[in-house]
């Protein structure tokens, strides 16, 4: 008698869902895998929405997670399209919005997050985008097409990386922040000056400690003006709004599971039911190596959770212990933060001879819990790697030996017994190697 599959029902085909069901289709057949995507593609990286697509190199299936072609996707029951609406923990089934019920033995809620909207007057505009899709960065790519002024709401990440991007395309960029500098939340002042400058060199005006108030319309319905808190008009054929995220906990919350502003998890990214998991974006999960619970926003987070998901789907006892790792390209600079860095209580800078920074950040007792780069691509890619191996073996490194530019970093975890580089992510393995 041939073996029943068990079956696992993901919710949500981003970088975690996309990634775990690969995983499940190369256990020898013992999972029936159902991924229900709420978008209208297959699962693909958002990673090259805001450069490659913007730009005009990258297509849908560059950016894809399985090309279409692998013959792994005959294994997968892939619902695109289709949204989960609520879930019957009791019977343990999924309904969906296309009036269908999908029945589980073990449930991942991979549901990511969705963009933050403005609602000041006007903000409804047809020529006022947010990225956080495929189709919505291919609208506004084309939209670079139409005008040549281009406002951008919001100094973060998302935002820096699309001012890159149009400034290839040459169009004239005005970046509105609220705060007195960019990426207040996230990165050291330090880092976030030197990126400002870069911006204003290449062209772009930042207006800095203003918001706006609202969006006016010209002749053709659509948002022309913007009208700053400052006082300041400032005219516009687009706009692309970037003010962060929030976590898609609705579906969780309604189902009964604890919820803290992501859904709350275990180490092993299970939920308050164990018979659900969460992972990626909306997952908040207990992190052993800093003993508390984090929510992490970033793609080699989604990837670290598919595979410890897989490993406890398939009869293991993996945790997510692994040191959050993030990076973001702009022009020929990148920046890359390993770690926690808002749980260091001072700060050690590293500047190199070739303009590089790196800032170690250390609790009181000297323990490294985090660290920023701000490099050239393919610069700083191998110190990076050394700090998050720091922070793996929970070690108190030698401030004069981080501070010195001249003294290999390498020579601190040689110190220590046991301790080893991590693998190489994906996303700095060129770098890592060429260092």
């Amino acid at each position: 008698m041939a073996r029943r599959r068990e079956r696992i029902v993901i919710v949500g085909g981003g970088q975690a869902g996309g990634r775990l069901a690969q995983a499940l289709c190369a256990a020898d057949g013992r999972f029936a895998v159902t991924l229900i995507c709420q978008e209208p593609h297959p699962p693909y990286e958002r990673p090259p929405l805001s450069k490659g697509v913007l730009l005009g190199t990258a297509t849908l299936e560059d950016c894809l997670i399985w090309p279409k072609a692998d013959p792994a996707w005959k294994d997968v029951d892939l619902r695109i399209g289709v949204t989960a609406m609520a879930i019957d923990r009791e019977a343990r089934t999924v309904a969906l919005d296309d009036g269908e019920t999908v029945a589980y033995d073990r449930l991942v809620l991979a549901t990511g997050s969705r963009v933050r909207r403005l609602t000041t007057p006007g903000s409804d505009s047809a020529n006022i985008h947010s990225l956080r899709s495929f189709d919505q960065a291919e609208a506004i790519a084309r939209s670079f097409g139409k005008g040549k002024r281009l406002m951008i709401v919001g100094g973060g990440f998302i935002g820096l990386e699309i001012a890159a991007s149009a400034r290839l395309r040459h169009l004239d960029i005005t970046m509105v922040e609220a705060s007195d500098r960019l990426l207040a939340r996230v990165v050291p002042s330090q880092i976030a000056g030197l990126l400002a400058g870069r911006h204003r060199v290449e062209g772009v005006t930042l207006r800095m400690g203003a918001m706006v108030e609202a969006f006016e319309p010209g002749e053709d319905g659509q948002a022309r003006v913007a009208r700053l808190s400052t006082g300041e008009t400032l005219a516009c054929d687009m706009a692309v709004v970037g003010v962060g995220v929030a976590a898609n906990v609705e579906l969780a919350a309604a189902a009964g599971l604890d919820i803290d502003v992501g859904i709350r998890t275990d180490a092993s990214l299970r939920t308050s039911d164990p018979a659900i998991f969460a992972c990626g974006d909306v997952a908040t999960y207990w992190h052993p190596l800093f003993e508390r619970t984090v929510r992490v926003e970033a793609f080699q987070n989604a990837e670290d959770h598919a595979r410890v998901i897989a490993s406890v789907l398939t009869g293991g006892d993996a945790v997510c212990d692994t040191v959050p790792f993030f990076w973001s390209d702009q022009y020929d600079l990148s920046l890359q933060i390993v770690g926690l860095p808002h749980l260091g209580s001072s700060t050690v800078a590293r500047r190199r001879d070739d303009g590089a920074m790196i800032l170690f950040h250390l609790r009181p007792d000297g323990r490294i819990v985090g660290a920023t780069g701000l490099g050239t691509v393919g610069s700083i890619g191998r110190d990076i790697r050394l700090a998050q191996a720091l922070i793996a073996a929970r070690a108190h490194p030698d401030r004069a030996v981080l501070m010195d530019s001249s003294a290999r970093l390498k020579s601190l975890l040689d110190r220590m017994p046991g301790a080893s580089l991590p693998p190489v992510a994906d996303a700095v393995a060129s770098e890592a190697r060429g260092a």
